[in-house]
């Protein structure tokens, strides 16, 4: 029996990196997914990956800044699979990269709207059902970037990502306050993983700042970098039964990853 065993969980962003290994995790835990992003045939790769392995995966193409969508991702789970146990929120995009003269305010709303109101509209989706069983667990993936000072120093062109990753944990505070008279626990997660995101991320910098390009993923043997599925067990942890006494807590993955021990 796995820890997660009967559930049903929605992660959105997981047709890659950290989505897809949290899926992925999950369904080995014993939990039923559905996997929720833009890009159909990377969740289906994932949802097949999933059901090779003998688990139970849904694959449902759902654009995050779409209400219709969202809607039509929650009906189809509960239709398909029952109500939703578990919701991981961690799509998410870079948004504009550059100093603030250099950028385009249409761009931020954007990144605002991909990165904190799918998450707003996904907890919605999710909470009636959630809250008429009182039980729940919701992750909300948040990033260095929300919080550290020293990463907004080094990094002054990724002010609207910062901006949308500072607003997510403060979400997840104000969630776990409103949903824990309802025994839902709401808690964030900064992950420390070298994703194509990161990748696309490291390289745009170097490019804005006339550096040379760095290495890209594929060039980076992964014994050198922290991997998406070395995040997975504070989700893990998460979504099971093993916490729910915590709410409103905000847990900072991998986020020294030189310092920590390679396999």
């Amino acid at each position: 029996m796995g820890l997660l065993e009967g559930k049903i969980a929605v992660v959105t962003g997981s047709g890659r990196g950290i989505g897809r290994a949290v899926a992925i995790a999950f369904a080995k835990e014993g939990a039923a997914v559905a996997l929720a992003a833009r890009t159909r045939n990377e969740i289906e790769n994932a949802a097949d990956e999933i059901r090779t392995r003998g688990g139970c995966a849904l694959a449902i193409p759902t654009d995050l800044t779409r209400q219709e969508d969202i809607d039509a991702l929650f009906t189809n789970v509960q239709k398909e699979l029952g109500q939703v146990d578990i919701l991981v929120n961690n799509a998410a995009t870079n948004g504009p990269i550059g100093m603030i003269w250099q950028t385009d305010p249409t761009d931020w709303q954007e990144a605002y709207n991909v990165n904190v109101v799918s998450m707003v509209r996904c907890v919605q989706a999710a909470l009636p059902g959630m809250m008429e069983r009182r039980q729940g667990k919701i992750i909300l993936v948040g990033s260095i970037a929300g919080w550290s000072e020293s990463w907004a120093s080094g990094n002054p062109e990724q002010t609207a990502y910062g901006l949308t990753k500072a607003a997510i944990i403060r979400l997840n505070t104000c969630l776990a306050r409103q949903l824990g008279s309802y025994r839902i626990n709401v808690n964030c997660v900064g992950v420390g993983a070298y994703t194509r995101l990161g990748d696309q991320t490291f390289r745009e910098l170097a490019r804005l700042r006339g550096e040379s390009p760095p290495p890209t993923l594929d060039e980076i043997p992964a014994e050198n970098r922290t991997l998406p599925e070395e995040n997975v067990g504070s989700f893990i942890f998460l979504a099971s039964s093993l916490s729910d006494h915590v709410t409103g807590a905000y847990i900072e993955a991998n986020s020294l990853p030189d310092q920590l021990p390679r396999r």
